[in-house]
């Protein structure tokens, strides 16, 4: 018995951890890893694996005639050549069960994967331990949830509203674009790549104590800043209440924001 057939054996063995990871990290906020390759991956996929594995085979045991040969099993992975025509005539007696039991694990390990994300997102654990945190750091900056981090005072809740400083030189002097968040882009190692305004204004930053006036609307709803302009970003959370006007003190009142019906 040869070593590719035990490679085979043992990447089919592995896939089930694969395939999860796959899917719970096929989402925007998850970026590739460079330093990772397909042995990382599959070595990174051994607990996952062999989970779905015990729970699929204590199905298989105690529910359908069907049992695993762990023996069997074993000298298959070890590639032991006594009795491998025995073996592998035994194996096509099972093909089809063989084949049925693994395309089931496949694609249970891959809406396991899925449906894990959406419980990590939908209990919010990637906030609350850092251990859930995807790789895509720019998300939880650009969306807000950083403020929900354990070490951050503030709460992701409060967001009504954000508003993006982006800090640009362009043909060699400083502008400062400012819009509300739209959008952003990453590259394949999870690296900014673009910052996506909405009813974006500038200004020149010659002089840091202009006022509103000095401000240009730029004509176009929505504007795409490239990365490799960009000196820096500041974000700015903004909470937007709806309160009554008897309720606010003075200083509130002048600190507060009226719209228009």
């Amino acid at each position: 018995m040869n070593i590719a057939f035990t490679t085979v054996l043992l990447f089919i063995i592995l896939a089930p951890g694969f395939l999860a990871r796959i899917a719970y990290n096929s989402s925007k906020l998850s970026v590739a890893d460079s330093n990772r390759n397909l042995v990382n991956e599959l070595t990174w996929s051994i607990i996952p694996a062999l989970t779905l594995h015990i729970i699929f085979v204590a199905i298989i045991q105690n529910a359908t005639r069907y049992s695993v040969d762990f023996v069997q099993l074993g000298n298959l992975v070890l590639g032991t050549s006594q009795n491998a025509d025995a073996r592998f005539a035994q194996l096509n007696d099972y093909k089809y069960a063989i084949f049925f039991y693994n395309l089931i694990l496949f694609k249970t390990s891959f809406v396991a994967g899925y449906l894990l994300r959406k419980m990590v997102r939908f209990f919010k654990l990637d906030r609350k331990f850092r251990y859930f945190r995807f790789s895509n750091k720019w998300h939880y900056i650009f969306s807000g949830e950083c403020l929900d981090f354990p070490d951050v005072p503030d709460e992701y809740e409060e967001i009504t509203n954000k508003i993006i400083n982006v800090l640009c030189k362009v043909n060699g002097r400083t502008v400062l674009y400012t819009g509300e968040y739209f959008n952003y882009y990453v590259d394949g190692k999870g690296d900014l790549e673009a910052v996506h305004l909405k009813y974006p204004i500038r200004r020149y930053l010659e002089n840091d104590k202009a006022g509103d006036e000095d401000y240009y609307v730029i004509s176009s709803r929505y504007l795409m800043i490239p990365n490799s302009d960009i000196i820096n970003i500041n974000f700015k959370y903004i909470n937007f209440e709806e309160v009554d006007e008897a309720e606010l003190s003075e200083e509130e009142k002048d600190n507060a924001i009226q719209l228009s019906e």
